[in-house]
């Protein structure tokens, strides 16, 4: 902050507020507030005649211009920043001290400047000492109202987040007493009220209230599926204030009602809302649609939609708690994982604050907003209700469990408390504003004291990114320093261009190792990183520490790190998982590296995602938990393909609009392979079918595994007498080819079908079974490179519509034939006869290739390696 110096800062609720010495025109702000008098005449008052030499006369002439009357004592007028680098400045009005009365004037003008940078959706907000010097206001009760109203601010701010109070650089006593203020509130922050929780760049509230007061720009409402308003329960709450229209609407344009999780959109008419979702939820005791996995796409679908719309802030009520006798546990917990997933897996997310109201009305109403408060700050909050920040407790187990040697390093493995480890450094893992609310940060920033947040605010006033290390003190820590860092989540979005969570953590790992050495220290100690809020499997999170170790093990020439530790907290109660799959991960690495005198490349069961292209890559691939696409937005990646079957039903899919881009990449690979100069297309979908992924991915697995073992599958380019590469994939995207893998010939393909047929293949998968006619190759599912060769097989509807399917098959090892053979299966890759009992390996798919083909054609015979992923209707 230019022309600044002295800068302290505390938290106000969720505000951030700084006390700086120096110049208020010099602050890079949305907003500053000067101090100015009824007249709005700038040149008159030291601190206001300043910033007008430095704004420039224009926002004199904005004043006169826009304000020719003039404002009152407590108001504020709205000019442009003129020359300054700020937005705005709110110019107040403001007299002589008086009497006590004056007092309110100036908790007025503090409000109002607050409310209106909330207004206008500012973040950043400048005031000077106002009242203090020549107006003659006492210092100590102008302290007191700034902190006063700035709290009440805070239970409401939703855009604005940092608050500087600047502090002319001779008033020294002035400094003093608002320093004194903020190191007092600094020194009890530990026990602030509650204020909310950070994810990403969403401030995100558990409050106790009545929906129909909450002041949002959408209110989402649990009601019958009938919309029937009127059922005592929260629809009524809101439609007694809406007034009857919001029924009226909802009967006239919604008569046959909603099914359970889904939603519609009224408008809130009376209610402090812009709009209102109702959506409908069954109870918990049903079976069928299930209750958690109904809640789960409710609530996916109203961020979604709310975030398309713009819209700033959001408000949900404890979904399923009260008379649909939702365990409090579980729906915080299913609420939760939505919203932690929604902040953290879309970028560019225009929701600024969720919030979740707790009906104060319910009798047991505190319990529940400390349950949601704990789930949300991420589960290690104080029971009593505060924000106060416990060390873990002294009872835990603590004892060494496992010790290897790696390289020239030891790697021990221990239960307990780190914060009680004597090495030279503790990792810790925060916020990337340093929030340390829940977890092992929590109790590494209760033992270390309140130096350790001081010290890193003030070192990185601007938080910290991934992979970036902020390194403190240890303070009352048994360590001499705490390198910081932040994580992605597990559920974190996962494509091409941005870098897996896993991936993430161990760079972080090993740049702390690194860093450690570059400092001479010794020994450092890591928590289990990623297990807790960020919530990584086990066995992914052991993978990526250790193969950082092994990493730096490596590549270190000089090595002063020679004790390195992994803590894990000894009252965990997943502690015995935790400590096998460290165990298992550390004893893995340390054999592998022991068989030989020179270290060696990380142990694919040890790495999590390795490189692409790599032996090591393709092993993992083989027993990876299966996920789906990152781009799959029902079926989400937030969990594994087999949680999600464990609440689909078989045959259920959804049919879903693909973003812009993938829309046209699909219709140009299309129109450039249809032949008819007068197709058009309709319209195109994804499918996202759990059940066919997961099966699809075995498949898929199954090839990963074979070409480990047996060397690599030539493509298609590469078989002799074969035309070239897949000519479809040719006119697709990257992400397309990211999102298949061409090591075990994995391409998209088109096939056609009848319109009696899409729902059967979309629920069932492709089966060549239902086929009207027998393939040239035999019996299997058949895939064309040209949109033009499929186009034979398709059958149109009553609107003359054709379908097609842009289908993944995974090829594996291929057959080439020119000639008609009617295969039962893939030919034997020893005598290549079609059904061989002698030799025991085949090939996994056929391709037609010249000869008796004027087209090339793809075969597999079992429809479990084929998985229609796009629908395309189109008319010729």
């Amino acid at each position: 902050m230019s022309g600044s110096s002295g800068q302290k800062h505390v938290l106000v609720g969720t505000l951030k507020v700084r006390v700086i010495q120096g110049s208020i025109a010099d602050q890079q702000v949305d907003v500053i507030v000067n101090s100015s008098n009824c007249s709005l005449n700038l040149s008159q008052g030291r601190a206001s005649n300043a910033l007008l030499d430095a704004a420039g006369n224009g926002i004199q002439t904005e004043c006169r211009t826009n304000y020719p009357n003039g404002i009152q004592d407590g108001e504020i007028a709205i000019t442009s920043g003129g020359q300054l680098s700020c937005e705005a400045i709110y110019h107040g009005a403001l007299s002589k001290y008086t009497c006590d009365e004056d007092e309110e004037v100036l908790k007025n003008l503090i409000n109002a400047s607050l409310d209106q940078a909330e207004t206008d959706e500012y973040q950043t907000i400048a005031f000077p000492a106002l009242g203090t010097g020549m107006l003659g206001y006492p210092t100590d009760r102008v302290v007191e109202i700034f902190f006063s109203c700035l709290e009440h601010a805070s239970t409401r701010a939703q855009s604005l987040e940092d608050v500087f109070l600047v502090i002319f650089p001779k008033d020294r006593d002035t400094f003093k007493k608002f320093l004194t203020v903020a190191k007092a509130k600094t020194a009890n922050s530990k026990k602030r009220k509650y204020g909310g929780t950070r994810i990403g760049n969403v401030n995100v509230k558990v409050v106790v209230g009545e929906m129909n007061k909450v002041k949002v720009d959408v209110i989402v409402c649990s009601g019958p599926t009938d919309l029937q308003l009127s059922n005592k329960g929260l629809s009524q709450s809101l439609s007694d204030v809406a007034g009857p229209e919001m029924q009226d609407k909802l009967d006239q344009r919604y008569p046959d009602g909603i099914e359970y999780g889904e939603f519609v959109i009224s408008k809130g008419y009376n209610l402090p809302c812009r709009y209102v979702y109702h959506g409908a939820l069954p109870k918990w005791s049903t079976t069928d649609p299930d209750p958690s996995f109904t809640m789960e796409e409710l609530i996916d679908n109203c961020l979604e939609t709310a975030d398309r719309h713009n819209t700033k802030t959001i408000a949900f009520p404890t979904l399923g708690v009260g008379s649909l006798l939702y365990p409090v546990e579980e729906s915080a917990q299913l609420m939760g994982e939505c919203i932690r997933y929604f902040c953290t897996n879309h970028s560019g997310v225009n929701i600024k604050t969720i919030i979740i109201v707790v009906y104060r009305g319910s009798s047991n109403y505190a319990d529940v907003f400390e349950e949601f408060k704990k789930e949300l700050s991420g589960g290690q909050l104080a029971a009593s209700g505060s924000h106060e920040l416990q060390a873990l407790p002294v009872t835990v187990v603590s004892r060494q469990s496992h010790s290897e040697q790696i390289g020239n390093l030891t790697v021990s493995l221990h239960a307990g408390n780190i914060t009680e480890h004597q090495v030279d450094v503790i990792v810790n893992s925060v916020g990337s504003d340093f929030s340390m609310s829940s977890g092992t940060a929590a109790a590494i920033q209760a033992a270390a004291g309140p130096g350790l947040l001081g010290e890193l605010e003030q070192n990185y006033p601007r938080g910290i990114k991934e992979g970036q290390i902020a390194v403190a003190k240890g303070f009352n820590l048994r360590c001499k320093e705490v390198f910081n860092g932040t994580l992605s989540p597990w559920y974190s979005k996962r494509s091409s261009n941005v870098k897996l969570p896993e991936e993430i953590l161990e760079e972080f790992v090993n740049a702390c190792l690194e860093q450690a050495n570059k400092r001479n220290h010794n020994s450092i100690a890591f928590p289990a990183l990623g297990t807790g809020y960020h919530k990584f499997p086990a066995d992914v999170a052991a993978g990526s520490i250790v193969a950082a170790i092994n990493r730096f093990s490596g590549q270190q020439k000089q090595q002063n790190i020679k004790d390195i530790r992994v803590v894990l907290y000894g009252g965990s109660n997943d502690l015995s998982t935790l400590e096998k799959e460290f165990k298992d991960t550390i004893s893995q690495s340390s054999s592998g590296r022991n068989a030989i005198n020179s270290p060696v490349p990380v142990s694919p069961a040890v790495r999590s995602v390795p490189r692409r292209g790599t032996l090591a890559y393709l092993q993992h691939k083989c027993t990876e938990s299966q996920r789906t696409p990152s781009y799959w937005t029902k079926i989400t990646p937030k969990k594994s393909l087999k949680d999600w079957n464990l609440q689909e039903k078989s045959g259920k899919y959804y049919v879903l609009n693909p973003d812009k881009q993938t829309y046209n990449c699909i219709e140009n690979a299309f129109q450039s392979t249809i032949g008819h100069t007068n197709a058009q297309v309709v319209s195109i979908q994804r499918i996202e079918n759990a059940s066919l992924f997961m099966k699809y991915g075995d498949e898929c697995q199954r090839l990963f595994r074979k070409v480990t073992v047996e060397g690599t599958f030539k493509p298609p380019d590469r078989i002799p007498q074969s035309y070239g590469p897949v000519k479809v994939m040719s006119f697709l995207n990257q992400q397309f080819k990211d999102h298949t893998h061409s090591e075990i010939n994995e391409y998209y393909f088109f096939h056609a079908t009848k319109p009696d047929l899409v729902d059967v293949i979309c629920g069932q998968g492709l089966d060549s079974r239902l086929a009207n006619e027998r393939g040239r190759l035999g019996t299997g599912v058949y895939g064309a490179e040209e949109a033009n060769k499929s186009h034979q097989y398709a059958g149109c509807d009553q609107q003359n519509r054709y379908p097609m399917f842009l289908v993944r098959m995974g090829l594996g090892d291929i057959f080439l034939t020119q000639k008609e053979v009617r295969f039962k299966r893939p030919p034997c890759k020893v005598c290549t006869t079609n059904v061989c009992l002698n030799h025991q390996e085949l090939h996994d798919s056929v391709m037609a290739n010249g000869g008796a083909f004027s087209h090339r054609e793809f075969v597999v015979y079992d429809r479990n390696q084929s998985y229609p992923e796009y629908l395309i209707w189109y008319t010729v």
